[in-house]
């Protein structure tokens, strides 16, 4: 009997979360997301497997219409895939009423490990399929302790409401939805910002729903000074105190970020990719999207 496409209900989801500890850290997106969403940290995600209660694979479903972050997950669809098989992973991606080929779809930190096969289907579709890699990171409580802040300088957190336009301004990669995705992500997840003494942010880094720190930005005039290892041994201390683990994903073509990470205690675990499928030229769908700079 062939497998079904399961929707996984609350009462699932803390089996689920013990499959993909198995496959770690190749499954950490998924797993990340199905843990803060244990924890109630999160909602608006939800999780489609194929096969219950033997998983094969397992895919980010359509986001209920009443999420706060539906816009940005469904416009375009946007969701993380992951099976430790390529073969059961291409069954999930094209078994009927989990994805839309017809329009353009966002795979986020997907592993390396199912790079062709996204790369694969996507041109069965008769699509095109761009893959922006970055690099994934962990730190250990004992290598990264906080640092403080220099003196006339303030750490507090971000304010989701007074600081969303400035955290916006600073993001490269925005498109359709961004502003109530970024303003959930404050809400829930911990943030460092830097001050001045005139009360402005020149430096910060937020957490999101997949167990990644991100988003790390420093302002131009500001740099050089290690104000980046200050805010993000800072963001880090806050996940050490969760006893949760601390996660970073640098793109990899940023080499100074990678750099960074590494020379405060991070060590690279491996790579995971964006992937974006669609039609047409690239402008078309960096157009139709909203898109700025896709990585």
């Amino acid at each position: 009997m062939e497998p079904s496409l399961h929707h996984v209900t609350e009462s699932d989801l803390q089996h689920l979360k013990q499959w993909l500890e198995k496959f770690l850290p190749d499954s950490n997106k998924l797993y990340c997301t199905v843990r803060e969403t244990l924890q109630g940290r999160w909602r608006g995600t939800t999780f489609v497997t194929l096969g219950w209660p033997d998983i094969l694979a397992v895919g980010e479903g359509a986001a209920p219409k009443d999420s706060a972050c539906y816009e940005y997950h469904m416009a375009p669809r946007t969701t993380g895939v992951f099976s430790p098989d390529p073969e059961h992973l291409e069954a999930l991606l094209l078994y009927p009423g989990f994805l839309d080929w017809s329009q353009p779809i966002v795979f986020q930190a997907a592993s390396e490990k199912m790079r062709s096969t996204l790369i694969k289907v996507s041109q069965a579709k008769g699509g095109n399929c761009v893959v922006k890699t970055s690099y994934i990171l962990e730190a250990s409580q004992e290598d990264l302790p906080p640092r403080p802040a220099p003196e006339g300088l303030e750490l507090r957190a971000l304010d989701p409401d007074f600081h969303i336009d400035y955290v916006m301004s600073t993001w490269p990669h925005s498109r359709n939805g961004s502003r109530n995705y970024i303003q959930e992500m404050l809400r829930r997840f911990p943030s460092v910002g830097l001050f001045d003494k005139n009360n402005e942010c020149i430096g910060l880094e937020i957490g999101n729903e997949y167990g990644a720190m991100g988003m790390l930005h420093v302002r131009e005039e500001f740099r050089g000074r290690g104000l980046g290892k200050i805010i993000t041994s800072q963001l880090a201390h806050k996940y050490f105190c969760d006893n949760l683990p601390v996660i970073a994903m640098t793109v990899k073509s940023n080499e100074a970020s990678r750099r960074m990470h590494t020379r405060i205690g991070f060590r690279v675990l491996g790579e995971v990719d964006w992937a974006f499928f669609y039609t047409g030229s690239l402008q078309e769908f960096m157009d139709k999207i909203g898109y700025v700079d896709i990585y």
